[in-house]
């Protein structure tokens, strides 16, 4: 039997996460319910497989808050407004620069880390089959949570120094959000959840 891998332990522990929300339990709005299984797979995944300690849980969690205020102040985290990027998307641009902070990045690598995330979530629809937060939702968790990771080493192994600030790329989800057709921001009027089969 082969060995788990990050992907895997990634994609478990986000899902986790989801399924929990799909059936009513309690969990965190990071930033949404929806998108809440993003944050705490990356931080887990550190703690588990890094050793981190308490006070990297802070930095790492203080580091992702204050990504997550500077997105929702100058754009949305809500798919009813931009779509499934402001949700997945923003959950995993707060995770990169989490897991930036506590890897020792710079501030620079920190901001890195949370456009890469973000810009490879820009035009995400939100499209939930019966408009439910399951399919897609649940394995977007973990492709965010990947993503996520793969942000943050891409920045870690950089200078900082990159062409689109974060900045910029929060103002194009929004401006990509202002102009997505609404069938795509929650309804369950277009994309994955009117194109499955009906037998």
């Amino acid at each position: 039997r082969e060995k788990a891998t990050l992907n895997d332990w990634m994609c478990a522990y986000a899902m986790a996460v989801g399924e929990e929300n799909a059936a009513g339990h309690m969990v965190v709005t990071a930033p949404t319910n929806g998108a809440a299984g993003v944050i705490p797979a990356v931080l887990y995944y550190f703690v588990k497989h890094n050793n981190g300690t308490m006070e990297q849980v802070r930095d790492f969690l203080f580091t992702a808050g204050a990504i997550g205020g500077i997105i929702k102040h100058r754009s949305s985290v809500s798919g009813a407004e931009v779509g499934c990027q402001g949700e997945i998307g923003s959950a995993a641009s707060m995770a990169a620069a989490g897991l930036c902070a506590v890897l020792g990045g710079t501030p620079q690598q920190i901001e890195n880390g949370a456009e890469i995330a973000l810009e490879h979530h820009l035009g995400m629809t939100c499209d939930p089959v019966n408009g439910l937060v399951q399919v897609p939702c649940i394995e977007r968790n973990g492709f965010g949570a990947v993503k996520a990771y793969t942000a943050a080493s891409l920045a870690m192994h950089g200078s900082g120094q990159h062409i689109m600030p974060l900045d910029g790329c929060i103002a194009a989800m929004k401006q990509t959000g202002l102009e997505m057709s609404d069938k795509f921001k929650e309804t369950s009027l277009g994309g994955l959840a009117v194109s499955i089969s009906e037998c």
